[in-house]
């Protein structure tokens, strides 16, 4: 993914530095040397990243910062503010007008690269966060699974779904669903502090579907836990009549009464082990399939998950 940075500083060295130490980070850079035009650059290309110096002319950083908060389109844009000025009051004035992070000059470049990749990091998983959930979102997950193909790895990857969710959405309403979605994210986020040294990745696509990314050798493991544990879990859902009955009836897709199961997941799960992927989209048409073979049985009941054993 591609990284673009804008240098906004009236001191030509500080730019020539930060630009080509960044470049050989593989940053798309533009520079200006003073705040009217870095005004204009960012309101017109959007970089994903602004180094800004406090002390420019005609517009002073401070001021542009202050212009880029107020305006809707640019509120989002990170920012890393340079000063000379070292003191306690600047820093709070900077933060104070919405700067991300502050560093003085001098600074140590290698802790100006660190500190901008992870500012974007975090940036870029906070607008693609999950509102309800505040796991990842689609492009964060797309671009996981792509490093994790890139990295000649043998990893899984699990695309998780609630069975029945609408059924239960309309007997019981969206509070209540919204409930069960945050309680699987909790779960999936045990998962992921649990396996801390697992590299495991959680994310929320939308509405009720989930992915799980892990070491192919625990994966099956992993999926086990969490279909006992959701089924488990599930009829702390329901009210005590429908506990009872073990079912709801409510209306299918295609308008007709029937009875549900109690919700259940669903856990297809797609991996490197024996097949060659070289894109995010194929791993997903292989969940895909996995899932919708699950989905097939009829009148089933809890959780099942099944993993893609296939050769290329």
């Amino acid at each position: 993914m591609s990284k673009q940075l804008l240098i906004a500083d009236d001191d030509e060295s500080t730019r020539k530095i930060v630009s080509r130490i960044f470049r050989q980070r593989n940053w798309e850079i533009m520079e200006t040397d003073n705040g009217i035009d870095a005004m204009n650059m960012i309101n017109k290309n959007k970089p994903d990243l602004v180094i800004l110096d406090v002390f420019m002319p005609e517009i002073n950083g401070m001021e542009v910062l202050r212009k880029l908060r107020r305006n809707g389109a640019t509120s989002f844009v990170p920012v890393i503010m340079l000063t000379g000025a070292d003191t306690a009051a600047d820093k709070v004035n900077g933060f104070e007008f919405g700067a991300d992070e502050y560093m003085a000059k001098p600074f140590k470049i290698d802790e100006l690269v660190l500190r901008a990749e992870n500012l974007l990091n975090r940036t870029r998983k906070n607008i693609t966060a999950n509102p309800l959930t505040l796991l990842p979102g689609g492009p964060a997950i797309e671009e996981e699974a792509n490093c994790r193909i890139k990295s000649s790895k043998t990893f899984a990857f699990m695309h998780i779904d609630i069975d029945n969710f609408k059924a239960y959405n309309d007997v019981y309403g969206y509070l209540n669903g919204d409930a069960v979605i945050k309680k699987l994210a909790s779960m999936l986020v045990k998962i992921q502090e649990e396996r801390k040294n697992e590299n495991v990745f959680v994310g929320h696509i939308g509405g009720d579907d989930f992915v799980l990314i892990a070491d192919e050798a625990t994966a099956e493991k992993i999926a086990s836990g969490l279909a006992a544990g959701f089924d488990e879990t599930a009829p702390c859902f329901y009210s005590p009549e429908d506990r009872m009955r073990g079912r709801i009836t409510a209306t299918d897709r295609a308008g007709n009464q029937k009875t549900f199961p109690f919700i259940s997941l669903t856990i297809a799960i797609a991996s490197n082990e024996k097949r060659n992927f070289n894109h995010y989209a194929k791993l997903v048409d292989i969940a895909s399939e996995i899932k919708k073979y699950l989905k097939s049985f009829k009148d089933r009941a809890g959780s099942m998950y099944m993993k893609d054993r296939r050769k290329d």
